[in-house]
C-alpha cells in the first residue's frame, strides 16, 4: 500500500512538473534574431545565401549557390558591430521604407534581378523589406553594410 501511494505521488508530481514551463524558457534569451539578410537567385550566377544576426553577435550563414562556401557556418561578431548595424537601420529610417521595391518610378518592372530581403526586429517592432528592383540607394548601401559588418564576405567571395 505504501509503495502504491509513493508511485501515485511520484506520477502526480511528474505530471504537474510537465505542465509547468521550464525555467530556461521563461528567461528572456540574449540571443534573439535581430537582423536577417537573404539574397535570392537570378537567371545568372548571383550569390544565393542567407544570414541571421543575433543580438549577442552570433551570425548564422547558409550558403546555397554561387558562393565561395556552401552550407551552414557560424561565427561571432562584436556587439559593437551589431549596434553599428542597428544604428544604420535607424539612420535610413528602415521602419518607414516600403515593404517591397519591385517597380521603378514609372511603374515598370524587369525580370532576372536577384531578390534581396532584409529584416530587423527591434524594441518589439519587426520590419521586412523585399528589394527586387529600383530600391532607394540607402537600402542598397545597408544591404552591403550587413554583408561587411556581419563578416559574410568571407563566405560569399565576390559581390
Amino acid at each position: 500500500m505504501k509503495n502504491h501511494q509513493s508511485v501515485i505521488s511520484l506520477l502526480t508530481a511528474l505530471t504537474l512538473l510537465s505542465m509547468c514551463p521550464s525555467a530556461p524558457a521563461q528567461r528572456r534569451l540574449d540571443s534573439e534574431i535581430v537582423i536577417t539578410i537573404e539574397r535570392g537567385a537570378c537567371f545568372g550566377s548571383c550569390p544565393i545565401y542567407s544570414a541571421q544576426i543575433y543580438s549577442d553577435g552570433t551570425v548564422i550563414y547558409k550558403g546555397v549557390d554561387f558562393v565561395k562556401i556552401k552550407g551552414k557556418r557560424r561565427h561571432r561578431i562584436s556587439k559593437d558591430r551589431v549596434n553599428q548595424l542597428i544604428k544604420a537601420f535607424e539612420q535610413i529610417n528602415y521602419f518607414s521604407l516600403k515593404d517591397k521595391y519591385d517597380v521603378d518610378e514609372n511603374g515598370q518592372s524587369v525580370t532576372d534581378m536577384p531578390t534581396i530581403t532584409t529584416s530587423i526586429s527591434l524594441n518589439g517592432k519587426y520590419k521586412k523589406v523585399i528589394d527586387y528592383y529600383f530600391p532607394p540607394k540607402e537600402l542598397v548601401a545597408l544591404e552591403d553594410l550587413i554583408d561587411k559588418l556581419a563578416g559574410l564576405k568571407q563566405y560569399i567571395g565576390r559581390l
